[in-house]
Parts: C-alpha cells; sequence; structure tokens
C-alpha cells in the first residue's frame, strides 16, 4: 500500500471518529466508551508516524 492510500485510510477513520463524537448523548458516555475512542485515536497516531517516517 502506497503513502497516499494509508493518508487516504487514516483521514477517513478520523472523519468516521469524529462523526461518531458528534452523535454521542454527552450524558451517556461512559469511561469504557472514552477509552475505546483513546484507543482508535493512538492507532490513528501510529499510522500517521509510520507514513511520515
Amino acid at each position: 500500500m502506497d503513502d497516499n492510500q494509508t493518508i487516504e485510510q487514516i483521514k477517513a477513520r478520523l472523519e468516521k471518529f469524529l462523526a461518531d463524537i458528534d452523535r454521542v448523548d454527552p450524558d451517556s458516555v461512559n469511561v469504557e466508551d472514552i477509552d475505546e475512542w483513546i484507543g482508535l485515536l493512538d492507532q490513528l497516531e501510529e499510522k500517521v508516524k509510520s507514513v511520515s517516517k
């Protein structure tokens, strides 16, 4: 997979992540949800680091 494809995948995952966050009811969020989101952001960060090297 080339860097352009990887970057597009990262963008798509980030857009989905942001859309999911926008739809969440703040009163129903629990710690597990936040932990999952942090994990997703960590994965995206690692992908970005791997592309930028």
